[in-house]
């Protein structure tokens, strides 16, 4: 099975493909969709629902996993325009009929590290520890999105992964 994990930004969303199998983990692929700033806003987000569509597409993940949009006073115009790229790839997944699972920052965090407030840097290294990566994940987007599918599969019932059941 194929888990995708999406890292939404209307500037970059990072994007990561991670194949399971038994206890294995391996992952496919990672990078980052990235649009201009000076693109109209329905244009990039036209952009990153047809590449995220390609990926599903090339693919074919059984689950996506998104990054739960964290809403303050602070942060409220990035939050808005986050949860319109989010709209975008709930769309592509919904066409091509993927699951969608959303997961907070917070627990990623501590699904790969233990700490709900580890640095960037800890998740990263945590995730290439878990995927046996040799070098440094670039860029943090598509590090992020591959946390995302790894939560995502810690998330999932053992029975989920039971490949070639007899009897």
């Amino acid at each position: 099975m194929k888990v995708i994990g999406i890292d939404p930004g209307l500037a970059a969303t990072g994007y990561a493909i991670i194949e399971v199998e038994g206890r294995n983990a391996r992952a496919c692929t990672w990078g980052c969709i990235r649009t201009a700033p000076r693109t109209l806003i329905p244009r990039r987000l036209g952009i990153i629902h047809e590449e995220v569509s390609h990926l599903l597409q090339e693919w074919s993940p059984g689950l996506m996993v998104i990054e739960d949009v964290f809403v303050s006073e602070k942060t409220a115009w990035v939050s808005t325009r986050t949860g319109e790229v989010k709209g975008a790839i709930y769309v592509a997944a919904h066409h091509l009929q993927v699951e969608t699972m959303d997961v907070k920052p917070t627990e990623v965090k501590k699904a790969l590290t233990g700490n709900g407030r580890a640095k960037k840097a800890q998740v990263e290294k945590a995730v290439r520890n878990t995927l046996n990566l040799p070098d440094k994940i670039t860029p943090d987007h598509a590090s992020d999105a591959l946390a995302l599918a790894l939560t995502g599969i810690f998330r999932l019932p053992p029975s989920f992964f039971k490949i070639g059941k007899t009897g």
